[in-house]
């Protein structure tokens, strides 16, 4: 997999290093996946002190369409994507952010991702994302 070739705009929220207002997130092929680290500031904010949940739904959803689209054979569109938050994350901490294709089908793929840190899993989610021609 070639997770390090750019797959994405030059302006792309998640990725991109040339967007002021961006995540700037990473990415590094992992054997079969992909791995990035986060460490979130106060513009991430959504509670007082934490990691506003839509936040931490862009990097999920960065991680899915990233690693499905890692082969570059294939474009990809997001059908379903559900997301667990299972514990909250504080403003500074550094997250590691984990993506894998699970199942490849004829037309789709499902992937699975997940955020945590050094105490455990902040959210996860599972994508299914429709092949079209690239």
């Amino acid at each position: 997999m070639e997770a390090e070739k750019s797959i994405h705009s030059q302006n792309c929220f998640g990725c991109s290093s040339q967007n002021p207002i961006g995540l700037k997130i990473a990415f590094k092929a992992n054997g079969q996946g992909i791995v990035a680290e986060f460490t979130s500031n106060k513009n991430h904010e959504g509670p007082p002190g934490l990691v506003h949940g839509g936040v931490l739904a862009a990097i999920l959803d960065e991680a899915i369409s990233y690693v499905a689209r890692g082969s570059m054979q294939y474009g990809i569109l997001t059908m379903r994507e559900t997301i667990a938050f299972r514990n909250a994350s504080s403003i500074g901490e550094k997250l590691k952010v984990e993506a894998e294709v699970a199942k490849e089908k004829k037309r789709a793929f499902v992937v699975t991702a997940k955020v945590y840190n050094q105490k455990g899993t902040i959210a996860e989610a599972e994508g299914t994302l429709l092949k079209v021609k690239a």
